[in-house]
C-alpha cells in the first residue's frame, strides 16, 4: 500500500512539472512577442525616416526609454530552467532572439553608404546596435 501511495505522489510532482513547465512556455512566448514587437518598432523608425540620421536619433530615443524593460522582461526568461519549457519553445526562443538580432544588426549592412560618409552616422548606428546587443548579454 505505501509503495502504491508512493508511486501516485512521484507520479502527481512529475504531472505537476510538466504543468508548470507549459506555464513557462506562455510566459516565454509573450516575452518573446513583445521583445519582436519592440525590434521591429527601433528597425522602422530608422528605416521609415526620410533621413537615416534622424531616424537613428528617434530609435536610440526609443531604445533609451524602453531598455530597463525590455532587459527585465529577458531577465524573467533568463532563470527559467531546461525542464520548465518545452523544446518547441526552446527552438522558438533561439529561432526568434536570432532573427530579431539580426534585424537590428541588417541596419549596419543596409545603411554601410550612409556610415562610410558619415563618421557620426557611423557612431550613433554603432551605438544602437550595440545597446540592442547588450540587452542580451548574461
Amino acid at each position: 500500500m505505501l509503495r502504491r501511495y508512493v508511486g501516485y505522489v512521484v507520479f502527481v510532482a512529475a504531472c505537476s512539472i510538466l504543468l508548470a513547465g507549459c506555464k513557462k512556455d506562455s510566459e516565454i512566448e509573450a516575452v518573446l512577442a513583445d521583445i519582436d514587437a519592440f525590434t521591429k518598432e527601433l528597425v522602422a523608425k530608422v528605416e521609415s525616416a526620410s533621413n537615416p540620421s534622424a531616424g537613428v536619433d528617434d530609435a536610440q530615443k526609443l531604445m533609451d526609454s524602453r531598455k530597463g524593460e525590455i532587459r527585465e522582461k529577458l531577465n524573467s526568461i533568463k532563470s527559467v530552467r531546461g525542464f520548465q519549457v518545452s523544446e518547441p519553445t526552446k527552438k522558438k526562443m533561439v529561432e526568434s532572439m536570432t532573427a530579431d538580432a539580426m534585424k537590428v544588426g541588417g541596419l549596419k549592412a543596409k545603411y554601410i553608404r550612409n556610415s562610410m560618409n558619415d563618421p557620426a552616422f557611423k557612431r550613433k548606428l554603432d551605438k544602437l546596435v550595440s545597446d540592442y546587443q547588450e540587452l542580451f548579454r548574461i
